[in-house]
């Protein structure tokens, strides 16, 4: 039996909902990035290039930064890209969420408050990036420690 004919016709038997769809799936999340840093906010703005703390402290001031180098521009040169974020503590509990943050200037940040009550262990940040301009949109994690 011809090979190409058998994936054809399986293709044609999946359905609907199972076959590729115009938007993008996770893998298009690879060009972002969320990184967790105690750097002021004007150092934030001033750094050419970002390092993601792995551990920090409760009684630091933690910022979540989400990186987008690039994005789709519409006719007059705009971006159209947000993030949701959504941090979760050791425990698995949603620990805080902050929705809509605009990635039009290609990184976007959070305050992350952690208080003196807040479990230490390993923390899950998850942001959702969309490019509206390019119908695309993804996630990307990253973990840290908090002592």
């Amino acid at each position: 039996m011809n090979l190409p004919l058998i994936a054809v016709l399986a293709l044609t038997l999946l359905p609907v909902d199972a076959r590729p769809q115009g938007l993008s799936t996770k893998r298009d999340a690879g060009q972002s990035e969320v990184l967790i840093t105690t750097l002021s906010a004007a150092d934030i703005m001033a750094a050419k290039a970002l390092e993601h703390d792995s551990e920090v402290g409760r009684n630091e001031a933690v910022t979540v930064v989400v990186i987008m180098p690039t994005c789709e521009k519409d006719p007059t040169g705009a971006c159209n890209a947000s993030t949701d974020i959504v941090v979760y503590a050791p425990d698995g509990k949603m620990h805080s969420e902050v929705k809509g943050v605009s990635l039009n200037a290609g990184r976007a940040t959070t305050a992350l408050t952690l208080a003196a009550g807040d479990a230490t262990g390993v923390y899950h940040v998850v942001a959702t990036v969309r490019d509206l301009n390019a119908k695309r949109f993804g996630t990307t994690e990253r973990r840290f420690g908090v002592k």
